[in-house]
């Protein structure tokens, strides 16, 4: 009997448990190389894995599926994401898993990228707002669009800027902000009364 074969399974075994994929509640650390610093502030930051096992990223209409794959498989995913959609030709992504929820790495911020004069993180404070940590970031550019993204635990929520309420959106701790860009001709608002209807609670 060869003996080798059940060796060579166990160490697969083995290294299939300590590799463990991605998973709900874990965080994915994501890096844009190969692009222009602004391109690559649009992108950077840290994303948690929603519920149902993807990753909301910034530029993007549907999550990156992100359960049980590797941290170079997902980002290998989100390339392929981008490139689908035609926002970048030839993406180059770095990623990090930290698994769990609890690690603590200091400050809680909330990221703001898009169509700001200064795209980066705001630290988060106690009663943030949605035009707080906008203004954080310079305030909108000559090309923002009404079409505000909040990126909140893996879930994409479009808000109006030009209604109070939603600019008085109180936002949590690793919250995610995208202005979007004008349209050439009209900005609508892409969401709806219902889609938000969480955030106003």
């Amino acid at each position: 009997m060869n003996r080798t074969l059940p060796v060579i399974l166990a160490a697969l075994g083995l290294a299939s448990f300590a590799f463990a994929g991605l998973e709900p509640g874990d965080t994915v650390k994501v890096s844009l190389r190969g692009l222009e610093a602004t391109e690559q502030q649009k992108v950077n930051g840290e994303y948690k894995v929603g519920e149902a096992g993807g990753v909301s990223l910034p530029l993007l209409d549907k999550p990156v599926p992100a359960r049980g794959l590797s941290a170079e498989q997902f980002a290998r995913a989100a390339e392929a994401a981008y490139r689908s959609e035609g926002i970048y030709t030839t993406p180059k992504i770095e990623a990090e898993a930290v698994k769990g929820t609890t690690v603590d790495n200091g400050p809680s911020m909330v990221s703001i990228g898009g169509h700001v004069k200064r795209a980066g993180d705001v630290q988060y404070r106690q009663g943030l707002t949605v035009v707080r940590a906008i203004n954080g970031a310079g305030g909108r550019d000559d090309f923002a669009s009404r079409n505000v993204l909040l990126i909140r635990n893996g879930k994409s929520y479009w808000i109006d800027y030009t209604k109070l309420e939603h600019k008085n959106i109180v936002l949590l701790p690793n919250d995610a902000l995208q202005v979007d860009q004008h349209g050439a001709i009209t900005d609508r608002w892409k969401g709806s009364d219902e889609s938000v209807k969480p955030l106003l609670k």
